[in-house]
């Protein structure tokens, strides 16, 4: 789990946890999850532990600044937040590091409806507003999303709302293919208000910012970092990879830049994104070698294996105890940690 030998495990997210002091608080809160039997719980637990969970995530909410740095909280939420608690655990592990208030989300809201009506998109890149209606209509490919969020669906003006605000508030990053899926999770859990706020801290986030500015210098570096851990975790898929001409530059950007919202179902998605918020991003990097690692049986041929790469089909629980066993040096850890603009 956490270690404090290594300043690179914990959470990366400025405003979010902080390494220092998780290991000290270890004692603090013995008792959190006595109750709680963290070894037998799943997915297809009892009503009653599922009931027990959610009483738990309210008795942290209520006294956060007692619980955040505690081991065992983020031991908790390796076995994932529940559904209806994510709508306020969220908020409170993410924060608002930025100081965004709600009359500054409704001022940007309002400014930018003025500037698509006068059509003037004259500076940054604020002219990738149009692109946003565009890939509304073609983003989803999961049917109870795209019944949501597609055009004329209930929350499509809120999604393409927080989208075009986002490129008022960070012009100069704009709008990029992916963030759609990015906002629609939140939404699923959040107001809109809420919802921009976590979208742009992560969007903003020093080591995903290269990835949405679409930064090549820094791009490559990652890409080769991951490369490393792809033969360092499963060599033989390195080989079949390297066979089929393959680079991990065809697959990784995609689903990074989607925080895997695009190529996984909204349940794993929210798993995924439970560890992030308290462990930071390496969390992506695991779960690419992970999925991978799920995958890599079915690459018969490159045909296959593209098709795969570009719509993977995994268990829930088997992806998320592969993120657990890969293998993260120390090394590529910094490295990967120091990604940033």
């Amino acid at each position: 789990m956490l270690s404090s030998k290594n300043k690179y495990v914990g959470s990366d997210f400025s405003g979010y946890l902080e390494p220092k002091g998780i290991q000290g608080s270890l004692q603090q809160n013995d008792n959190l999850c006595q109750n709680l039997n963290l070894t037998e719980y799943s997915r297809s637990s009892k009503p009653e532990q599922e009931k027990q969970l959610k009483l738990k995530w309210q008795e942290i909410a209520q006294d956060w600044q007692k619980y955040q740095r505690d081991v065992k909280v983020i031991q908790l939420a390796e076995f994932g937040i529940p559904f209806s608690s994510r709508r306020f655990m969220w908020p409170l592990i993410v924060g608002n590091k930025h100081q965004i208030t709600l009359e500054l989300f409704e001022i940007l809201s309002e400014q930018v409806q003025n500037i698509i009506i006068d059509g003037k998109y004259n500076y940054g890149r604020l002219n990738s507003i149009k692109l946003i209606e565009k890939d509304l209509g073609r983003t989803f490919d999961v049917p109870s999303l795209r019944n949501i969020f597609s055009s004329g669906g209930p929350l499509s003006g809120s999604l393409q709302s927080i989208l075009e605000t986002f490129c008022l508030y960070r012009p100069d990053i704009g709008y990029i293919q992916g963030m759609t899926y990015i906002a629609s999770i939140l939404l699923t859990y959040l107001d809109d208000y809420q919802t921009f706020i976590i979208f742009s801290s992560l969007i903003t986030h020093p080591q995903l910012l290269p990835i949405y500015l679409l930064d090549t210098n820094l791009l490559q570096i990652i890409f080769l970092q991951f490369q490393k851990l792809i033969k360092i975790n499963i060599p033989q898929t390195y080989q079949l990879l390297k066979s089929y001409n393959i680079d991990c530059s065809n697959f990784l950007l995609e689903w990074t830049i989607t925080l895997y919202a695009k190529p996984l179902n909204p349940d794993i998605v929210g798993r995924i994104w439970d560890r992030m918020f308290f462990g930071g991003t390496n969390i992506l990097w695991k779960t690419g070698i992970a999925l991978l690692k799920l995958l890599s049986p079915k690459f018969k041929d490159l045909e296959t294996t593209l098709h795969l790469l570009k719509q993977p089909q995994v268990n829930e629980e088997e992806l998320l105890n592969e993120i657990n066993l890969v293998d993260y040096p120390d090394n590529i850890s910094e490295i990967l940690y120091n990604v940033q603009l």
